[in-house]
Parts: structure tokens; sequence; C-alpha cells
């Protein structure tokens, strides 16, 4: 049964990078400070994962929010069957799904949010709990309002792709 929110993890996750790819300058700089020096034409040619504030910030992001997954009340009971050692991993390969799609370093192969997810019978309410946990992780990193706005329709969209029942 954690496989389904695993998956559904995974998905929206990759839906918040390729939000982020299209955001405004000004939530890098809440991530990094905004103290590196711009390139020139500014902030717009610096990578997303630049402008997050590189690995050590997206990985403060994604500890945050799927933490939250593994002690809630509803949808933490999927989680219970791995060890410290699985989440830990699970952890990291999220890391780098944000950190290869933002335009960073690492290296992940993904499927489709519907290949990965056809067959597992996510619910409404269970794609609502994964997205209120993302929401208060962005929240809490300060992730401004514009930009919290914009992942949130894009993750929507994502629904399509993985709620079956």
């Amino acid at each position: 049964m954690y496989m389904n929110i695993v998956s559904l993890v995974r998905a929206l996750l990759l839906g918040l990078a390729l939000m982020l790819a299209n955001t405004s300058p000004a939530a890098g700089q809440a991530q990094s400070g905004g103290s590196q020096a711009q390139p020139a034409g500014g902030q717009a040619q610096r990578t997303l994962y630049e402008r997050l504030g590189g690995y050590d910030a997206i990985s403060k992001v994604v500890e945050d929010f799927e933490n939250r997954l593994f002690v809630d009340p509803k949808v933490g009971k999927y989680f219970v069957g791995m060890g410290t050692d699985t989440r830990e991993l699970f952890i990291q390969k999220t890391k780098n799904l944000v950190c290869n799609v933002t335009g960073g370093p690492c290296k992940v192969i993904s499927r489709s949010a519907k290949t990965t997810h056809a067959g597992l019978g996510i619910t409404n309410a269970e794609f609502d709990i994964v997205v209120g946990h993302l929401a208060e992780a962005l929240d809490k990193y300060k992730v401004p309002t514009a930009e919290h706005k914009e992942l949130m329709a894009i993750v929507e969209t994502l629904r399509k792709d993985i709620v079956e029942r």
C-alpha cells in the first residue's frame, strides 16, 4: 500500500520541479539570500537549481516534505514497511529528481506520472493530503505567494494522471 503514496510523492515532486523551472528569480533569492553575483542579463540566465540555492536548499525542502508524510496520521501508515535505510533512499531519490529537473548535476530516470500510478487506486483524499504537506513545506521555506499558487496549479494538473478512484 505504501507504494501508492511513494509514487504520488514522486509525481508531485516532478510537478514541483517543472513548475519551479518557470518561476521568477525571487523564489531562488528567498532560498539563497540573493548574495551571488548576477550574470550579464540578470537572474534569468541562472538555472533554477542555482536560483533555489543549489543542492542544500532543495534537500531541506524535500526532507521536510517527506518527513511530514512519514508521520501523517492518515498517509503515514503507507510508509510503515519502510525501514530507516529505505526511507533515506526514498528521500535521496527525490532529492536527485528535483535536483535534476531544475538543472542541477544529479541524474535520475523517471517514468510518466500516468505510467507510474496506473492500477494503484490512488484517491482524491490521498492526493489532497500529499499536496497539503507540500504546501506546508513551501510555506516553511518562504516560497513567495505567486510561485506557491503557480506550483499548486501545476500539481493540480497531475491529478488526472494519478487519481483513479
